[in-house]
């Protein structure tokens, strides 16, 4: 990579999502309908509503949104003209549109010819790289716009700053790991699509901290884990004490020491909350009680 292009790298992550759109006149086949609609932080839930939350949580900058409809129309075509809209969200980092992306692509369906992380369907292409999250909509889900929407995909990516490697999913062991159940938690929002562990950010995440969750099949049966890492081992005691004394009502303790607590969830599952060092080990729906 040349040290200019390494520079253009550098500035596109901090360059308004809007900049890496697909020109007006995109391959001579699409074109702008009207100008790009820009939302930062303060109006975010003018354009998505009851959603706006997660974004926000993990770490949510500025979002372009932009449609697209074909330079030509078909000739004689009945009802509404095929379009593409186009969602651009810049992310404070990598780990907030990872996170993003992990909560919203489901099991994934990618296509071969497209090499960043993706899912596509008939009416939707989401994808991640580096801090950026997007969304390439095909609103009629018409299956014969298909390689348009993987064109939109790959002129974006193409104007995107390299992946940096995601170090919290990197510390999950992955023996017995489903990938597609990967999660990042920044706050409650995200928590809660994992375990119910408490009210508010229980994790004391506080919207900075990034903890990583994934699900686990073995030969001891299933249970999903949650790695939380903090700045130092007394942070780390603070949020195991917060976990302790605000732990759901639900949950009933069977055995509780400084380092390590055990509970009993409302499904007769178990789960293991355990501290050492800087880090929060915890395990959920466990079919029988953890040993020592």
């Amino acid at each position: 990579m040349t040290a200019l292009l390494a520079l253009w790298f550098l500035l596109a992550g901090q360059a308004p999502a809007a900049s890496v759109l697909p020109p007006d006149g995109f391959l001579k086949a699409w074109k702008k309908s009207e100008p790009a609609r820009v939302f930062t932080a303060a109006d975010l839930y003018g354009y998505i509503d009851g959603g706006a939350e997660l974004f926000l949580e993990f770490g949510f900058e500025q979002l372009a949104v932009q449609p697209y409809v074909p330079v030509t129309p078909a000739a004689g075509a009945a009802g509404a003209p095929d379009e593409f809209q186009v969602e651009v969200y810049r992310m404070a980092d990598a780990a907030a549109a990872a996170g993003i992306y992990f909560m919203k692509c489901g099991r994934e369906t990618p296509d071969a010819s497209f090499a960043e992380r993706h899912t596509l369907n008939r009416f939707q292409l989401i994808f991640r790289r580096e801090r950026y999250y997007v969304v390439i909509n095909n609103s009629e889900g018409n299956e014969k716009l298909r390689a348009g929407m993987l064109d939109f995909a790959r002129h974006i990516a193409g104007r995107l700053p390299p992946d940096p490697p995601l170090e919290p999913v990197k510390a999950l062991p992955s023996q017995g790991l489903d990938k597609n159940s990967i999660r990042l938690i920044r706050g409650p929002y995200a928590l809660q699509a994992v375990y119910t562990l408490g009210e508010g950010d229980i994790l004391q995440l506080g919207r900075k901290l990034t903890a990583v969750a994934g699900n686990y099949q073995g030969a001891g049966g299933k249970h999903s884990l949650i790695l939380a890492d903090y700045p130092s081992a007394a942070a780390a005691q603070a949020a195991f004490r917060n976990l302790s004394q605000h732990l759901d009502p639900y949950l009933k303790v069977q055995e509780k020491t400084d380092r390590r607590l055990v509970f009993l969830d409302y499904s007769k599952e178990y789960g293991v909350i355990a501290r050492e060092g800087r880090r929060l080990t915890i395990r959920v729906h466990l079919a029988s009680r953890p040993g020592a």
